[in-house]
């Protein structure tokens, strides 16, 4: 008798132990699924702020083009660090996922900081002429 409850006992403890991996599973795939269509959406953003600064490059004078251009390069900055989170992202492991999420946050926040930077940049570089 003793052997049949220390068997189900076992099973139970295994079969929580299945539920809980399977729930970590989730939460792993969900955060990382998460962290991509953020990423990519910062992405989009970055993208249309570059295609803003390409359209005023043309009719820009001198000195508002050399600022216009050290903004753009910026971007382009901002981007691949981008898209290099989003490679770390991709590459991830459940095990590494704590890691990577901080870095990868941490870049998704200095890249939002740098496009309002952006967009107060451009608000003082036009309003002001």
């Amino acid at each position: 008798m003793k052997t049949i409850y220390k068997t189900i006992s076992l099973m139970i403890i295994f079969s929580v132990f299945g539920i809980m991996s399977c729930q970590n599973e989730s939460s792993f795939a969900d955060e990382r699924a998460e962290m991509e269509e953020r990423l990519e959406k910062a992405e989009a953003n970055v993208d249309e702020a570059i295609n803003d600064i390409d359209r005023r490059l043309e009719n820009a004078g001198d000195e508002t083009r050399d600022r216009l251009e050290e903004i753009r390069e910026d971007l382009v900055d901002d981007k691949s660090a981008l898209e290099e989170a989003a490679d770390d992202v991709a590459d991830a492991t459940e095990e590494a996922w704590e890691d990577t999420k901080s870095a990868v946050s941490r870049t998704y926040d200095d890249v939002s900081e740098g496009l309002e930077n952006f967009k107060k940049n451009i608000e003082d570089l036009f309003d002001n002429k």
